[in-house]
């Protein structure tokens, strides 16, 4: 079953999230992921909190977690820090 990343961010370093997206969507790919959308958020309902919205689709929620706490990508937290706000939730 596939398992979905849903990660919300307020950018506050453009040229660190440069450096961030040129390491992180190429290994999201290495582990079967595939960023379905990456766009700002529409708020319909409820306080804002964030201002953009990536999904991202994994093969199941194993493989996405293995993305996620691989040492490659535990690597890139710093500019991910530096780059912008953020949360990720993992659905499926």
């Amino acid at each position: 079953m596939s398992a979905y990343l849903v990660i919300e961010a307020t950018v506050r370093d453009r040229e660190a999230l440069d450096r961030y997206a040129s390491q992180a969507i190429p290994m999201i790919r290495q582990f079967g992921g595939e960023v379905i959308v990456l766009a700002p958020w529409e708020l319909l309902f409820g306080e804002p909190a964030y201002d953009n919205g990536m999904i991202v689709r994994f093969p199941d929620k194993d493989t996405a977690l293995a993305w996620y706490n691989s040492p490659a990508y535990q690597a890139l937290l710093d500019i991910r820090a530096a780059a912008f706000d953020c949360r990720f939730r993992l659905v499926g």
